[in-house]
């Protein structure tokens, strides 16, 4: 069908386009902001909708609704969907009640009471009411296992779920009708339920936001991340596992063997237009990060001071965020004239056009895209060589530094050598690194997920018969076990 959403400058492939998220909390970071901006890059760059499912039963969808559209984050073309929410709308009608079945006494919800928790020894009940009071759902959890009731209005018994995974299959088949649909999981805490999800022409791509070695891995084959394991367990159960780096990617196939299924696609940000700023001062540095014990603020001011003391220059260094590790970095940042602990500071990535070099001292990350905000002003990035990112942006020498992680010493020799280049070499890697960040346009990356999703449904084509079938619908005269279903989707692949 013709896309008609939004400015399209990308040719996505014909179908549906969805997100997948565990909710959309208030204090929301990096992940869930990387999934609303491709979002909105779909439709503005690729004229495709979006949907954004999320299964938190605690999320209030209008309220989240209302915020991110006050913010700019929810724009006409992304919708936002959540199954407890769809299950407290749901008409009588749907509830499928049996005729004649008796109404039961049952708990009313208090005016405005949208969920509530029971808890009784082992067993924890949620109960989810309507508008009205009246009960829609009941989600119990016991020794014995879990179970889903509806109920209609009046209190008569409805569908029954013997597995909340039974629930959401059902309810992502209802809500994702079109096919083919196209659908991100960005959450890892719903890895495993979309690595079993098989639904006859929705494609799932499971997109990795970090990353999946614990800091202390010494090669492809360390320890995993807690979190990351599922996502390691199931490559093969998706159509597509997408990185956000090619280290990262080539880590991945060392465990667990080179797989067609694997894509890198960066996440995009916001790049300003015009020519490359001025800056007003040469030896100011600039660092955004939250003051965690992951970022190594630590490690930069200590960087910053030896690289003090070996340039003999007046350098300074602007650190914006706040966390937990505030109180022990406050005493180092005084002792070292120049540093300077801002706190949050909102819109702070306006602040890099007025340094020129950033700081980076993680442990770990996915992909920093602080490293784009700032070379798009020109502002050159000098980090440590960790996994993963840093190596994949920058060109050492060119259009920034990489330095041996946690090494302070070499921190302050690339922090030295870069702020005592003559005026030439520092124009010519402030231009470098503005076209290096042209590659995280919103333009740039749509296209790339333009040939992901091409290549998924050239490895996996959708048969009209299966377009067809009713959502979630298994063939004709089947009676496979979800075990024997695994194992036929695991051939399936194989013979791709």
């Amino acid at each position: 069908m013709p896309h008609s959403h939004g400015p399209t400058t990308t040719r996505l492939p014909d179908g549906g386009y969805a997100a997948a998220t565990w909710s959309i909390p208030a204090d929301f970071g990096g992940m869930t902001s990387a999934l609303l901006r491709r979002s909105r890059a779909f439709v503005d760059q690729g004229g495709v909708p979006v949907r954004v499912l999320t299964f938190d039963p605690a999320l209030d969808v209008d309220a989240a609704r209302a915020a991110l559209e006050e913010r700019g984050q929810l724009v006409p073309g992304v919708t936002l969907h959540n199954l407890w929410a769809d299950v407290r709308a749901m008409p009588d009608e749907k509830v499928g009640a049996r005729a004649g079945a008796a109404p039961r006494d049952l708990p009313r919800g208090a005016p405005g009471e949208r969920v509530r928790l029971e808890q009784d020894g082992e067993s924890t009940r949620h109960l989810h009411f309507r508008p009205d009071g009246s009960l829609a759902a009941a989600d119990e959890s016991t020794p014995a296992g879990r179970e889903v009731r509806f109920y209609t209005s009046d209190g008569r018994p409805g569908r029954r779920w013997s597995t909340v995974w039974a629930l959401y299959r059902h309810w992502v088949g209802t809500v994702l009708t079109e096919r083919p649909t196209y659908l991100v999981v960005d959450s890892k805490a719903l890895t495993k339920f979309f690595a079993s999800l098989q639904i006859k022409g929705i494609y799932t791509l499971h997109l990795v936001h970090g990353a999946h070695l614990t800091a202390a891995a010494e090669d492809a084959h360390g320890p995993l991340a807690g979190t990351r394991a599922p996502m390691i367990e199931h490559v093969g159960d998706y159509d597509a596992v997408v990185l956000l780096t090619e280290g990262q990617r080539r880590d991945v196939h060392d465990r667990v063997g080179v797989r067609d299924n694997t894509y890198v696609v960066p996440n995009s940000t916001d790049l300003p237009d015009g020519a490359l700023p001025a800056h007003a001062d040469r030896y100011r540095g600039v660092m955004l990060a939250s003051l965690s014990r992951r970022k190594r603020v630590g490690h930069a001011i200590a960087g910053l001071r030896r690289a003090k003391v070996r340039s003999g220059l007046p350098l300074t260094l602007d650190v914006y965020g706040d966390g937990p590790e505030r109180a022990r970095l406050e005493p180092r940042a005084a002792k070292v004239p120049g540093v300077t602990l801002h706190g949050y500071v909102p819109g702070a990535a306006d602040r890099l056009a007025d340094a020129s070099f950033l700081l980076l001292t993680s442990r770990a990350e996915g992909l920093p895209l602080v490293f784009a905000e700032a070379m798009a002003r020109g502002c050159v990035p000098i980090a440590f060589d960790i996994r993963y990112g840093p190596a994949d942006i920058i060109t050492d020498g060119v259009d920034g530094f990489l330095v041996p992680d946690g090494d302070v010493d070499a921190l302050a020799a690339a922090i030295a050598r870069f702020v005592s280049l003559d005026d030439d070499a520092v124009r010519r890697m402030r231009e470098a690194a503005v076209a290096t960040a042209q590659r995280y346009s919103d333009a740039a990356v749509v296209g790339r997920w333009a040939e992901v999703f091409a290549d998924v449904a050239r490895r996996r084509p959708v048969s009209p018969r299966a377009a067809g079938r009713p959502v979630g619908a298994e063939p004709r005269g089947s009676s496979l076990s979800r075990a024997a279903r695994r194992v036929a989707g695991m051939l399936r692949r194989a013979g791709r």
